[in-house]
């Protein structure tokens, strides 16, 4: 397999943890939880956060009464989001894609799941596993939403691409129908970067 694995770049993140969970945490949850009013469930939910990273869309939700259910491979990022949101009613779990096989072993389904600015860490050849694991975690007609970065990848931090229409085709693929997409700026300390969000939808049957 060419390229980073997801074990390289947990070792990335173990490494960058102290600067990078405290500038993703300073953008807060507000704008993203506006943006997913449409879709989020009722309180509690449950959600599943996949690549919490710092924790701020894992707290943010949790304060609004949603039962969270947090994935973070990064021993570093965990303990920063530790110390970030240490009152935040949150269950950090210790698991990866593509196979999220901790997660899955709980025999637990979600109402909604969050995959923000992870997909570009999962090697192409594992996507179809990781949708699966996708598949098999979400509750019928749950929500997903994921972020895909766009642009150049940080020096220090290789990626691989993500094509939204090939990764919307491999999400069909596990029972998951594209209801929306949009594109939003990073933040200011990664120029030239985009992210195209899209939110799917979780077949009411299983298929």
């Amino acid at each position: 397999m060419s390229g980073p694995t997801v074990e390289d770049a947990i070792a990335d993140y173990d490494r960058a943890a102290a600067v990078l969970a405290p500038r993703y945490a300073s953008l807060g949850a507000e704008r993203f939880i506006r943006r997913h009013a449409d879709i989020l469930p009722a309180p509690p939910g449950p959600v599943l956060d996949v690549g919490a990273g710092s924790g701020v869309h894992a707290a943010g939700l949790a304060e609004r009464g949603y039962r969270v259910v947090a994935v973070e491979p990064s021993a570093g990022m965990r303990a920063e989001a530790a110390r970030l949101f240490p009152d935040a009613p949150v269950e950090w779990v210790d698991d990866r894609l593509p196979d999220l096989a901790a997660v899955r072993a709980r025999g637990e389904r979600f109402a909604f799941i969050l995959v923000n600015a992870v997909w570009m860490h999962v090697p192409p050849a594992d996507r179809d596993r990781a949708c699966a694991a996708l598949g098999e975690l979400a509750a019928p007609g749950a929500a997903v939403s994921m972020a895909l970065r766009q642009g150049p990848s940080p020096a220090d931090r290789p990626m691989h691409d993500c094509d939204p229409d090939r990764v919307s085709a491999e999400m069909a693929r596990h029972g998951f129908e594209e209801i929306a997409r949009s594109t939003h700026d990073a933040d200011q300390a990664t120029p030239g970067v985009t992210f195209v969000r899209l939110n799917f939808r979780r077949a009411t049957l299983d298929r």
